[in-house]
């Protein structure tokens, strides 16, 4: 192996090395953790924290719309459910209802008009039983809960 070749490896094939490292774990996350997207339906005009439980057995099985499990929150915004969750990532969507109509609330994330914030998968300690639990308003409402303090929110200008 010739010096220039050693040390073409070395200039291009180390970083391309090290980042195939770093980033590799997360995109195989991103490409393999894969679920059906779900629709949620919240009752029109709500803000707020919003809540679906898990593995309830007294409660009915999620239906199907579109090939997504629908998700209809009351007008506390919960719902109970027998399902299990389904983990990774889908691209869910989300609707104001009110009656028979519906209206798609944004997800469009940080200074983007976004309404839907902090969508995670947690267990309540105590039961043990799985939720799913998201936030529905304006940044600014978010932001209001999340960092009451702005000590972490950068602006949007």
């Amino acid at each position: 192996m010739s010096k220039t070749s050693i040390v073409l490896l070395s200039v291009i094939g180390l970083p391309l090395f090290i980042a195939a490292i770093v980033v590799g774990p997360m995109v195989f996350e991103l490409a393999f953790s894969r679920r059906p997207p779900e629709r949620f339906l919240i009752p029109a005009g709500y803000t707020g924290w919003a809540r679906v439980n898990f593995k309830q057995k007294s409660a009915p099985p999620l239906p199907t719309e579109d090939g997504r499990y629908l998700l209809k929150l009351n007008q506390q915004a919960s719902l109970q459910t027998s399902n299990d969750p389904i983990l990774g990532h889908g691209k869910d969507d989300f609707f104001y209802y009110s009656g028979d109509r519906r209206t798609l609330i944004s997800n469009a994330g940080v200074c983007k008009g976004g309404m839907i914030w902090q969508l995670e998968t947690m267990v309540d300690d105590p039961t043990g039983t799985p939720f799913v639990r998201f936030y529905v308003g304006s940044e600014d409402q978010y932001r209001q809960i999340a960092d009451p303090d702005h000590k972490d929110s950068a602006s949007c200008e």
